[in-house]
């Protein structure tokens, strides 16, 4: 078994009672998730100092900027905007810079990604994507060919990431930290034009890089105004990362992770996935009723929430202080 801390295994015996990975069981049973009685929060909160409100104006900005469609020059300034905000913050910041045809034209991409801690002999990435969809191919009146604002799907993540990038440029962390903002995961519009700049970094890496972490987090889709984190299967490997979560946003008081109706979805952590890394993916596949927002002109601001990012940003904070060493290895 991999190494866990006294209280996590606290929070397995006393609140969840079973084992997340167990998909079968997870799309079957809703579970109670105790009561508050039973829980003290000082055991699993290390700070509280996630500010949605920052968050939200990361959000907003991107959403201002337009469609963040690569070759874009909204795609240009949301690139820089990235930039600029970690900067200030990170011990570095590294722009990778790659093409790809994308409508008969060779397009200039970019992943971009701040660390903390450079020499840490052990790390932690947190990712997401920053890139829009081109094409709104999920409309089901408008026109399929229209782009969409992101404002969920590529907004959400990045203004989360951005605001834990200040949290954690305040704070001693025990691991190495590395933020990676992802583009062209949206393309499309199949899957062989997806997840394009996470194919491209993750191919990147030597193995002696990819075995320096003890594990991974991406943050997809996680601003909906009724935000709900499930199992997802390409994740089970992990699943330690999804029970210390669930523990802290039952802790916490947030009821945003639920053990119920476990997930399959092709994303950006399969890469890393297939490399051998521990890695999660935390996504709200239920977006709007019958999830007829995603990928359609409706993904925009108003269809998002303050508070599903202060839950989000919250648990991925305390999550990183409290358990940094999920899957390190012994000795």
């Amino acid at each position: 078994m991999q190494k866990f801390t006294a209280a996590l295994i606290f929070v397995f015996c006393c609140l969840l009672g079973c084992n997340a990975s167990d998909s079968a069981r997870a799309q079957t049973q809703d579970r109670d998730n105790g009561s508050q009685s039973e829980i003290d929060p000082s055991l699993y909160l290390a700070t509280r100092n996630f500010d949605e409100r920052k968050a939200w104006a990361h959000l907003e900005k991107q959403v201002d900027f337009g469609f963040r469609v690569p070759g874009s020059s909204a795609h240009r300034a949301c690139k820089d905007y990235i930039v600029a905000q970690l900067e200030p913050l990170c011990d570095s910041v590294e722009v990778q810079e790659f093409s790809m045809m994308l409508g008969g034209e060779d397009t200039r991409m970019f992943n971009i990604v701040g660390r903390y801690n450079l020499d840490a002999p052990r790390r932690i990435m947190l990712a997401a994507h920053w890139d829009t969809r081109p094409t709104a191919d999920m409309n089901t009146k408008a026109s399929k060919k229209l782009p969409i604002q992101g404002a969920n799907d590529g907004a959400s993540g990045v203004a989360v990431l951005l605001e834990l990038a200040r949290v954690f440029s305040e704070q001693d962390i025990e691991v190495g930290l590395d933020f990676v903002f992802f583009d062209g995961e949206d393309y499309g519009p199949g899957l062989d034009m997806m997840f394009l700049g996470s194919k491209y970094y993750c191919n990147s890496m030597p193995n002696a890089e990819i075995e320096t972490y003890n594990y991974g987090l991406l943050l997809d889709m996680v601003g909906d105004s009724e935000l709900v984190i499930r199992p997802e299967n390409h994740s089970s490997r992990s699943a330690e990362i999804f029970m210390a979560a669930k523990a802290l946003n039952d802790a916490m008081g947030f009821k945003v992770f639920r053990e119920s109706g476990a997930l399959t979805i092709y994303d950006d952590h399969l890469s890393f996935i297939d490399r051998g890394m521990h890695f999660y993916d935390f996504i709200d596949f239920e977006y709007g009723p019958d999830n007829r927002y995603w990928h359609t002109t409706e993904d925009t601001v108003d269809k998002c929430s303050k508070d599903s990012l202060k839950a989000i940003g919250e648990i991925v904070e305390n999550l990183v202080l409290k358990f940094p060493d999920l899957y390190a290895p012994e000795g």
